[in-house]
């Protein structure tokens, strides 16, 4: 009976884990024709875009740029939009319609956000309507090149005119009398010299900038130092926050972990 029992239970594992592969492959092969669907072969021709691909060339990344497209219902019936889907967050929609008369243009206005992004791009933006339940009716493309005139893109964060490579940072390892310290690089992005201080919260905590001036357009780094007398008996988290650039305070912290 244990033999029996041991054997459907096999059985049973193995048709499980066969049918978990098929849902995973069925999910990958698919995976393409769900973000890059073919257009409708039943609604071709009924609503043309023009142009169906709009060239906004060379954008700066700090810059959002729009794309104007217009839509034509060539039919003597009313379309009904039900979806316009973007294939990526880079782009947003700000016109909203929701039907087109008979022989009437509407426009589509998308905002194409170049955040973060660099180089050469391509996105698309898929108009499903009434003409086909399932396939999208017609495609719009953006395309264009992605500059970059921020020389400190890769300081990520900003406080007024200083960016900084972080805003949090972990001390730990710690020993009783030793010094451990932690970096952040940062960058005056102003155009007014920097000098910048910070009052500590604990003892044993202390805030230094290197140089002690940032020069408009000059990297350095903050250098934030924790000498323990004593070990802490759990985890402090704490924060500073930075004088000397012109920002709310919230926007100026600097929150520290001292791991025990």
């Amino acid at each position: 009976m244990r033999r029996i029992v041991a054997i459907l239970l096999f059985t049973l594992l193995s048709a499980t884990a066969l049918m978990a592969q098929q849902r995973v492959l069925l999910t990958r092969s698919a995976l393409d024709s769900l973000v890059y669907p073919t257009l409708s072969a039943e609604a071709q021709g009924k609503l043309v875009a023009t142009p169906s691909k709009c060239d906004l060339g060379t954008i700066d990344q700090t810059k959002s740029a729009m794309a104007r497209f217009t839509l034509k219902n060539t039919t003597t019936s009313t379309i009904v939009v039900r979806e316009l889907r973007t294939t990526c967050s880079c782009a947003e929609v700000i016109t909203k319609i929701e039907c087109i008369e008979a022989g009437e243009s509407r426009e589509i206005v998308v905002r194409y956000n170049p955040a973060g992004r660099s180089g050469e791009f391509s996105t698309d933006v898929f108009v499903y309507t009434d003409l086909d339940s399932v396939r999208p009716t017609e495609r719009l493309t953006l395309v264009g090149q992605i500059s970059s005139s921020d020389m400190f893109s890769h300081l990520s964060k900003q406080m007024g005119p200083l960016r900084l490579s972080r805003t949090t940072i972990t001390l730990d390892n710690l020993s009783v009398g030793a010094t451990r310290s932690e970096r952040i690089v940062v960058a005056n992005a102003g155009e007014s010299s920097l000098t910048l201080t910070a009052r500590p919260t604990i003892e044993g905590l202390r805030f230094s900038l290197h140089p002690t001036t940032l020069q408009p357009g000059e990297e350095g780094e903050i250098v934030i130092s924790y000498t323990p007398r004593t070990l802490p008996q759990r985890n402090i988290e704490t924060m500073i926050i930075i004088e000397g650039c012109d920002a709310r305070p919230t926007e100026r912290m600097i929150r520290i972990t001292i791991k025990r």
